[in-house]
């Protein structure tokens, strides 16, 4: 018998929805002939969601529910790491990580697991048509081809993945702030399958304009010695910008008759104070970098209770 795959699904003040949730994952995992641990992340919440959690149970033979509940609230990305801590005291061997909002259809669940017993460390689910509206639509892409540019890797997938034991072991060791540019840092084999992205089961998504641009910092700061690289060679492009234009003042200056246009002072003092904002945002990001190499030493603690 092989080792049960663990699927990691975080909830905040999901309500009945996350119980929908959990009656369609069960029915597409009766359909398996792989058997399951669904560790659903409780991130503290402030309404009746674990008090339904705690009264839902599956029927199926090949799944078992388990419900944690965290100590406080540390928002979806630290809930997902806190479900992946749990899932490794289990001795997961493969985790797949999926919203618990109806937003991440079932249905992958079992195109996953095809590449159990592969020598695949992650498997993405790369999105295909999303439902938002246009704006945010329009954002994503903006965010997309920004991520790129500066990491030069493509940022097509979200959260729901399915990752083996060596991620495992890392992303718990190493940690992370956001948990897909994590994954699209580390050196491993990967596969991808393309799934839409569904509406949630019911109320409006909790992903808006302002969450898109919060999420999109924490998978820059994943990235930041790319950031920063960005920064210095735009310091050093301004920096010789600076210097062709000082040579050319002191060239018109004493070698010709020409009068100075004020035009040339007035760009580079702009370029100067833009050199200098540069250069403050690299050595800020070097002090920033400095911190978190020193928190990333020191493991996260346990902060969940199972339920049952």
């Amino acid at each position: 018998m092989t080792d049960p795959i663990v699927i990691v699904s975080p909830c905040f003040n999901e309500n009945t929805t996350v119980i929908k949730f959990l009656i369609e994952l069960e029915q597409v995992l009766a359909g398996s002939d792989k058997n399951f641990v669904v560790v659903v992340v409780d991130d503290a919440s402030i309404d009746n969601t674990l008090a339904l959690l705690r009264n839902h149970a599956f029927t199926i033979k090949n799944a078992v529910l388990k419900v944690i509940t965290l100590k406080y609230n540390l928002g979806h990305q630290g809930a997902i790491y806190q479900g992946i801590a749990y899932a490794r005291t289990l001795g997961a061997q493969n985790v797949i990580v999926m919203d618990a909002d109806g937003e991440d259809d079932p249905l992958a669940v079992l195109e996953l697991t095809k590449f159990q017993n592969q020598e695949v460390d992650i498997v993405n689910v790369v999105r295909g048509k999303r439902k938002e509206k246009l704006s945010f639509r329009v954002f994503y892409q903006i965010y997309k081809v920004i991520f790129y540019l500066i990491t030069n890797r493509s940022m097509n997938f979200g959260n729901y993945c399915m990752i083996n034991r060596k991620i495992i072991d890392a992303t718990v060791e190493k940690s992370f702030i956001h948990f897909a540019a994590h994954l699209s840092k580390l050196k491993a084999k990967t596969a991808k399958i393309s799934f839409d992205r569904r509406s949630r089961i019911d109320g409006k998504s909790k992903m808006n304009l302002d969450s898109l641009i919060h999420h999109a910092f924490k998978s820059f700061i994943e990235y930041a010695e790319n950031l920063l690289m960005v920064f210095l060679k735009l310091f050093l492009l301004i920096s010789l910008v600076i210097v062709v234009l000082t040579l050319y003042v002191v060239y018109q200056k004493m070698f010709t008759n020409n009068a100075i246009l004020g035009w040339a002072s007035t760009i580079s003092a702009t370029f100067i104070n833009t050199a200098l904002i540069c250069l403050g945002f690299f050595v800020m990001g070097i002090l920033l970098l400095n911190i978190m190499a020193k928190n990333s030493s020191q493991h996260r603690d346990n902060l969940y209770k199972e339920i049952n």
